[in-house]
């Protein structure tokens, strides 16, 4: 036997593939190792015996007709193989040779991905559920995790997130990003930090970011955010309670409190746009009367502001003025607060003026009343319509003497609809209707705002600011300002806090989230013909976002299911968008 045979007949025996040659009538001439182990036999048992007594198929037996054959399946037992046949004519019947691939660990090696993609898929909804907001990153810094809580602090989708580096989602840098800089220093870090939505609430957050670590190596590092936004406005609530329960009054800025728990005229509000004097002149006019006051305006444009200059100028000026957020509270909290309780109603109840005797002969401000349940506000309306209120636990009736200015932060008409507002206790609060534009419809008022909160701001910090660098004015002028006056303070504080020995707000003295919105403005995307553009990018997008939505949602009935099959979204991502844009079916 020379060499050339002999390396053939090395690599017949160490190939990988079972491979057979046996004859047109089935008799097997020879077969590699391979192949034996495959059958669990010796090659010197096998070889003679028929090749269809060993592969007992009907299919198979249909496959030797005189030609090659390839992509056949057999099931031998609980294997499934793959078989290609080559035909050599060679004789009366010809040879045959068999090729055997073993599918079945490749369909176990399947069937486990398959299992592994099914539990991250469970983990993954299960991580969706918590009320934490969770973001992990691999070693490179791209995004492997994003839940659907973190998607609604920060308002962005968890599917545009997933898979794309951090410094290309957020406006950071390698030593500006919280999870990047866990990730290099291998370090838990704690901080909190403020942000505004889309549509300008302000939400406060606990974050929690630390490294993770496997066998001694960085794999990553992960986020958790804890909203105590509402943890935060109960504790300043009880806390503000507490002291006036001891007589005391908190000072909440810089300017003096009075006697009647005031800060603000109608000369402390800034501005120089028409809509803005239209809105004072009307409010001026309606402090003479003892009408009660319905005050709509988006979060952060003032409306406690006017409410408060509307007392001052009102003949109650020098009686109490009492104010109470009826989004803080619970209903029953906040039902006690207001109507007061009488000892031994409940257990530790003790006998305690509710907020309507306190404001007997002056003003009482109920904020965000569209927050409070309806049942509630059933029973403040008749107190509204009586002028008398009852203490819990009481049958004694009072007269009060109180002027009610209520405020609210949508289209009462809209409140009404979705069942938040009564119509009702919307005719007797809206005696006087006053709206407060947002910033965005007085864009004028926002450089007289911008000298006004450098002024305040700059004296308290101790720092000499001439102004802002022109870019930047630039960009506030074409910002949209969801959380409005409130949110053009924050920033403008929060960059004097950064200044040193500069003179001019500048790039690196805004907040992330400011820096991000520029450079989307600096770098925008156009395509196609020129169109005619009214409001920004991100906000006409929302726009036909919500509409088709609603629209979708009106026609399937309000079926979740039904609507997400249309708009070619998931169920969740859509009860995502359905919860992100407050749309109610």
């Amino acid at each position: 036997m020379d060499q050339s045979h002999l390396a053939l007949r090395e690599v017949w025996n160490h190939s990988y593939e079972s491979m057979i040659l046996f004859s047109g009538d089935g008799s097997i001439l020879s077969l590699n190792r391979t192949a034996a182990r495959l059958f669990l036999e010796s090659p010197s048992t096998l070889i003679g015996s028929s090749i269809f007594e060993l592969i007992p198929s009907d299919d198979f037996r249909k496959c030797i007709q005189g030609k090659a054959k390839t992509g056949v399946s057999i099931l031998l037992g609980a294997k499934q193989l793959l078989a290609n046949i080559a035909f050599f004519d060679n004789g009366q019947f010809g040879t045959y040779l068999l090729f055997l691939k073993d599918l079945s660990q490749v369909q176990q090696l399947h069937h486990q991905i398959q299992e592994m993609n099914k539990t991250k898929q469970l983990f993954d909804l299960i991580l969706d559920q918590l009320d934490e907001g969770i973001a992990v990153i691999n070693d490179k810094g791209e995004v492997l995790f994003y839940n659907r809580k973190a998607g609604e602090v920060e308002t962005m989708e968890p599917e545009t997130v997933r898979n794309k580096r951090v410094t290309d989602v957020w406006s950071v840098d390698e030593n500006t990003s919280t999870l990047l800089t866990s990730l290099r220093t291998r370090r838990t870090l704690n901080h909190r930090e403020t942000q505004f939505s889309t549509n300008g609430k302000a939400i406060t957050t606990v974050v929690r970011t630390v490294p993770l670590v496997l066998d001694g190596n960085i794999a990553g590092a992960m986020e958790v955010s804890q909203d105590i936004t509402e943890k935060k406005q109960l504790s300043e609530t009880i806390m503000r309670l507490q002291k006036q329960v001891k007589g005391g009054v908190e000072p909440l800025s810089s300017l003096p409190s009075q006697k009647n728990n005031t800060r603000f005229h109608f000369e402390n509000i800034v501005f120089s746009s028409r809509e803005m004097a239209q809105s004072v002149e009307q409010a001026r006019r309606s402090a003479r009367s003892k009408s009660n006051i319905l005050i709509v305006g988006e979060t952060g444009t003032g409306k406690e502001l006017f409410a408060q200059s509307i007392h001052n100028e009102s003949p109650r000026k020098n009686q109490p003025f009492i104010a109470q957020n009826c989004a803080a509270l619970p209903e029953s909290l906040l039902e006690s607060l207001l109507f007061g309780t009488k000892a031994g109603s409940f257990t530790g109840a003790i006998d305690r003026p509710g907020l309507f005797e306190q404001a007997h002969n002056g003003t009482l401000m109920l904020d965000e009343i569209n927050s409070m349940s309806i049942n509630l506000q059933a029973k403040l309306l008749r107190v509204l319509q009586e002028r008398k209120v009852t203490r819990l636990g009481s049958t004694k009736e009072m007269d009060i003497d109180v002027r009610v200015i209520a405020t609210m932060n949508e289209d009462p008409m809209e409140a009404i609809k979705h069942e938040r507002l009564r119509e009702d206790l919307f005719y007797r609060l809206g005696v006087v209707n006053l709206w407060i534009p947002p910033l965005r419809n007085r864009k004028e008022d926002i450089r007289v705002l911008i000298d006004h909160c450098i002024a305040k701001h700059a004296e308290i910090l101790d720092v000499k600011v001439d102004g802002l660098e022109p870019d930047i004015f630039e960009f506030f002028m074409n910002y949209h300002w969801p959380g409005n006056v409130r949110q053009l303070e924050h920033v403008i504080e929060g960059c004097l806090n950064l200044m040193y020995d500069e003179k001019m707000i500048g790039y690196d003295h805004l907040p992330p989230m400011l820096k991000h919105k520029m450079q989307q403005q600096e770098n925008p995307i156009i395509t196609g013909a020129s169109v005619q553009i009214t409001g920004t990018l991100p906000e006409q997008i929302e726009r036909l976002e919500r509409t088709m939505i609603q629209q979708v949602l009106t026609s399937t009935n309000g079926n979740v299911t039904k609507a997400g099959e249309q708009l070619g979204i998931s169920r969740q991502n859509l009860n995502y968008k359905i919860k992100k844009y407050q749309i109610y079916t």
